[in-house]
């Protein structure tokens, strides 16, 4: 047991807040693993509900948790007090209303760890509306490398949804996020957008796994993603704009790359926009225009979609269109939890 705790391989975050109902699923799916070499952190973020009591407990019974209590700082903030206490070589990310499905998922991650010794591991989730319904995209059958080097493949792993803007599909080198002190932006909703944007400047080395086990649930009542707020809106902007002005990378694949993952996240502003104020709208107004170059077909596989909206649309009429796609989705996402 104190070998493992001083030679630990997997560190895995798990931020908690008001998730009484949910975190001991969450917890008993990490804890079952068959592969015993991880360490499970914790960090309650001023729950005010037995969340706390709940990881207690289980910190009682498992000697690989440790527990990081603090008053609540939001998601960032969490995070990266987790980043900094952890000790593993790779670390997870993983929310606590979300589970794990399957007991050999890190002994699967060694495996192909093991294999080439990747700077990032990708996998895709399941997202889960419903007992009845949990769905995985699946789009890496359409990678044809599932592993090397990241610049070889990165337009292929933006353009169908494999890189996107999200901690927990990634697998990653702790010591690439400790060097290049690659920390979430706190104070900021959609923090996963900056932080994965960086994050694509400093990995080399990439690898596929080739199962769901992740399992995202969708509209949970009181989930910071279950509703899109004004703040998140502009939240999402400001990091566009720096985004987009920042300072290129050497690779000239890997700027591309970028530009293509900032183009799927303004196309969100543009989806989002009537979620602003008017006074909002008007001070961003000009930027949306200027950045109408993000709008071609290539870049990402949800950028097309739009592009066959755009092509017979004026920008105004694009944007009032996706509005009502918005809300559709919303009342749709809604349906198929009730099923």
């Amino acid at each position: 047991m104190s070998s493992q705790k001083e030679n630990i391989f997997f560190s895995i975050i798990v931020p908690v807040y008001n998730v009484e109902g949910y975190l001991a699923q969450c917890l008993e799916s990490i804890l079952c693993q068959t592969f015993s070499n991880f360490e499970l952190i914790l960090i309650n973020d001023g729950s005010t509900d037995s969340s706390l009591e709940i990881c207690q407990q289980y910190r009682q019974n498992f000697h690989q948790i440790r527990l990081i209590d603090q008053k609540n700082g939001g998601l960032s903030e969490a995070r990266n007090k987790g980043i900094l206490a952890a000790k593993g070589d790779y670390i997870i990310f993983t929310d606590s209303d979300d589970y794990w499905i399957g007991n050999e998922v890190l002994q699967d991650l060694n495996n192909l760890i093991k294999e080439s010794n990747p700077d990032l591991v990708i996998h895709e989730e399941s997202r889960f509306f419903s007992e009845k319904d949990v769905a995985c995209k699946y789009n890496q059958r359409f990678i044809k490398n599932k592993s090397g080097r990241v610049e070889d493949e990165i337009l292929n792993l933006v353009y169908y949804d494999l890189y996107v803007a999200s901690a927990w599909d990634k697998v990653i080198k702790r010591s690439i996020l400790i060097d290049n002190q690659l920390f979430f932006p706190v104070g900021r909703k959609s923090e996963d957008i900056e932080w994965c944007a960086k994050l694509l400047q400093h990995i080399k080395t990439y690898s596929i796994y080739p199962k769901s086990f992740y399992t995202y649930r969708q509209v949970r009542q009181g989930s910071i993603t279950a509703a899109v707020s004004a703040k998140h809106i502009e939240d999402v902007y400001a990091m566009v704009k720096e985004g987009l002005s920042s300072k290129s990378a050497t690779s000239e694949t890997i700027n591309k790359a970028i530009e293509n993952y900032w183009a799927c996240n303004y196309v969100v502003i543009l989806k989002d926009f009537y979620v602003l104020s008017s006074k909002t709208q008007n001070q961003i107004w000009n930027d949306l225009v200027s950045w109408k170059y993000l709008l071609q077909k290539g870049r990402n596989i949800k950028v097309d979609k739009v592009m066959k909206f755009y092509s017979f649309l004026s920008f105004k009429a694009l944007i009032f269109f996706l509005n009502g796609y918005r809300i559709k989705t919303v009342f749709f996402k809604k349906y198929r939890t009730l099923k």
